[in-house]
């Protein structure tokens, strides 16, 4: 079974992960979401709308947060 990817408006996107349209806009621009992985516009026109991957949104953002527990301080 092929499994599809499901994609959903900024503001679908923004409303599931708890952030504002504003906040994926920034991740977006500034490189930490990747076009075709994490989002795509919609039609293939400049001014088209941005839709997200959930899946993949949300692991960039597990991986963007995560701590190397080498690099804490032990207490």
């Amino acid at each position: 079974m092929t499994s599809r990817t499901h994609w959903v408006s900024s503001r679908v996107a923004a409303d599931s992960l708890g952030m504002s349209e504003r906040t994926l806009y920034r991740w977006r621009t500034g490189g930490l979401l990747k076009p075709g992985l994490h989002w795509r516009r919609k039609f293939p026109a400049p001014g088209s709308a941005v839709v997200y991957d959930l899946t993949a949104v949300e692991s960039a953002m597990r991986e963007s947060t995560a701590r190397n527990p080498a690099g804490l301080e032990l207490a």
